[in-house]
């Protein structure tokens, strides 16, 4: 019996290793393939722009330690984050009235698709005529590059959601507020969860390009510095750095996403 019963825990943990080696296995396959054709690409000297990964990594080295680069995280990261959150909260509160309401689904739903197919970068000069050149046309340009996919899944999740749990929480006396918060939105959460997930590159876009178009300081700043002076070296460190924060903020998303969404694998 003893061996019956640790057979399906051996099982088990093979299963998970087998599914830790099928999840990161890729990845760290592709990250390793581009970074050997990213030192090809700058030992062939193709063009003057693209250097050697050993050149980027120096040049990265270089600003962190000399002082240039933390200053010009911290600024990009504070715009990010007040842009990020801010339309986290204004699009999940504005797609689930809209999914609640028909009234404001009708009033909103021409600007809301207007917004998801205009051009972002268009919308900058008229933020620079409304709030001029200080940090709220920052923040205002990274929150709407993040806000219109939050808004969309939000209200899809919600409006969309399988019709026999609503019928199944009502057939057991359900209120009107438990059938929102309980099943509705929890229902729709994975979807909700992915469009902030996609909100994050979005708002990062957001601020790169509003400091490279509106500010002085910053990531964005840096890449247009080092752009215009054909400096590929600090250049593509600047872009590496850009990258990795992504990153981390894509994968706290998708950590929160498995621990509010446990079902939902």
């Amino acid at each position: 019996m003893n061996g019956d019963l640790a057979s399906p825990l051996v099982g088990a943990v093979r299963s998970r290793k087998r599914g830790f080696l099928t999840v990161f296995g890729p990845r760290l396959a592709a990250l390793g393939g581009a970074v050997l054709l990213w030192e090809i690409l700058g030992r062939l000297k193709i063009s003057v722009i693209i250097p050697t990964v050993s050149g980027a990594v120096k040049a990265w080295f270089d600003l962190i330690l000399s002082g240039k680069l933390g200053p010009h995280i911290v600024v990009s990261l504070g715009y990010f984050a007040a842009g990020f959150f801010l339309a986290v909260f204004v699009g999940i509160l504005l797609g689930a009235l809209m999914a609640r309401y028909q009234l404001i689904e009708d009033a909103l739903d021409f600007w809301i698709n207007l917004g998801m197919s205009a051009p972002m970068l268009a919308f900058i000069p008229l933020l620079i005529i409304l709030f001029g050149l200080g940090d709220a046309t920052r923040v205002a340009v990274t929150f709407l590059f993040a806000f219109w996919v939050i808004v969309v899944n939000t209200f899809t999740g919600i409006r969309y959601l399988d019709p026999a749990l609503v019928e199944m929480a009502v057939s057991f006396g359900a209120s009107e507020g438990q059938l929102f918060w309980k099943i509705r939105l929890l229902g729709a959460l994975p979807l909700i969860m992915a469009g902030i997930r996609m909100g994050v590159g979005r708002a990062i876009k957001g601020m790169v390009n509003g400091e490279m178009l509106i500010t002085v300081v910053g990531l964005g700043a840096m890449v247009m510095h080092y752009g215009n002076t054909f400096n590929g070296e600090y250049l593509f460190a600047i872009i590496a750095t850009i990258t990795v924060v992504a990153l981390v903020f894509t994968s706290l998303i998708r950590f929160g996403h498995r621990r509010l969404a446990p079902w939902d694998k």
